[in-house]
């Protein structure tokens, strides 16, 4: 009788647990439904780079994907600097859009690497209507195969426009 009361008890335990962490997932799935993205940013995502070194060869850039096709490159040291504009032919914008849905992007789980002591971070960041950051993912090393396919993917269309030697360049300016 005891193991019978035991293992009912568990079962309970277990399914309010699991119950609250469905809940959770539920409650975030339906903001991520309501969120109306904006008409103007598809997206941005961070050029990436080293977490050791100089201030200077430290410095990461923030790329902004314009629904217009335009990508435009933005460092934050020592002050807001755009670093570079370029225009996305067409081809490659569609490519992008391929790759980067906003409502798969916003529906991706991803963890950071705790265990790593000297990496880099990586994010996607999606916004809302009003051009404000709504949601960022990825962080310090961060682990998640689909989300290394979406950003991965942007990062390898964007590789012929010459955005990483902008960065350099920029970073070897500021030494």
């Amino acid at each position: 009788m005891r193991k019978l009361l035991g293992s009912i008890l568990v079962i309970i335990m277990v399914t309010m647990l699991t119950g609250c962490g469905a809940e959770k997932l539920k409650e975030k799935e339906k903001e991520n439904e309501d969120i109306k993205y904006s008409e103007n940013i598809l997206l941005s995502l961070n050029n990436g780079a080293p977490g050791y070194g100089t201030r200077a060869e430290c410095i990461d850039a923030e790329i902004f994907i314009y629904t217009d096709r335009t990508v435009k490159v933005v460092v934050y040291y020592p002050e807001e600097l755009e670093i570079a504009s370029l225009e996305l032919s067409e081809a490659d914008y569609e490519r992008v859009l391929t790759i980067a849905d906003p409502e798969e992007i916003s529906s991706l789980k991803t963890e950071e690497d705790r265990e790593v002591c000297d990496g880099s971070s990586y994010h996607i960041t999606l916004y809302d209507e009003q051009d404000e950051e709504v949601l960022s993912l990825g962080g310090y090393m961060p682990e998640g195969k689909k989300f290394w396919e979406i950003y991965g993917g942007i990062k390898e269309i964007l590789e012929p426009y010459g955005i990483h030697e902008s960065v350099v360049a920029y970073r070897e300016s500021v030494e």
